[in-house]
């Protein structure tokens, strides 16, 4: 019987112990992700300065460079503007952005920041567009240094509460 109780208190703070790891984890998805995206958008900026190449085909060129969830962003992309041609960048945008990133962890405010962008990028020249750019990279940056001061004590914290979250429980039932 003692050793039942002792393996289920064990399950039990294993159990909280890893929520709060997952939840520790979550932060660290976001960072990586705005990371990321500050890294595509300067490849964009890359690719208009230097080969002037047209939307759809940088947005292909800078897939060969990116991974996962942002490389298949930017070939759905680059393949919807191909089909659908000039003068719809925002709504393309909107859609392959909503459909890429709707279960990423980025907050409503930061998928907000992400999807603005097809508003100012589109349609105008290439001093326009890499100004949109930078004042994009500009708002992740600080998003990114936002979320860097919150989450060091918000990891932290989430860890030691799992912990001490099962360790309550088990009080509780035993």
């Amino acid at each position: 019987m003692l050793g039942i109780k002792l393996a289920g208190s064990l399950l039990v703070i294993a159990a909280c112990t890893g929520l709060g790891l997952e939840k520790s984890m979550e932060y660290r998805r976001r960072l990586r992700m705005l990371s990321e995206l500050r890294r595509m958008f300067l490849l964009l900026a890359g690719e208009i300065r230097s080969s002037r190449t047209p939307a759809g085909d940088a947005f292909l060129h800078m897939s060969a460079r990116m991974d996962g969830v942002y490389k298949e962003f930017l070939e759905k992309l680059s393949e919807a503007l191909r089909q659908e041609g000039r003068g719809r960048f925002d709504k393309l945008w909107k859609e392959q952005a909503e459909q890429s990133f709707r279960d990423s962890p980025l907050t409503k405010e930061e998928l907000e920041l992400l999807l603005s962008f097809g508003n100012t990028f589109g349609y105008l020249d290439t001093q326009m567009q890499l100004a949109a750019i930078e004042f994009l990279q500009k708002e992740l940056a600080e998003a990114y240094e936002k979320l860097l001061v919150s989450c060091q004590g918000k990891m932290r914290i989430a860890r030691l509460l799992g912990v001490t979250a099962g360790i309550f429980v088990v009080i509780l039932l035993v």
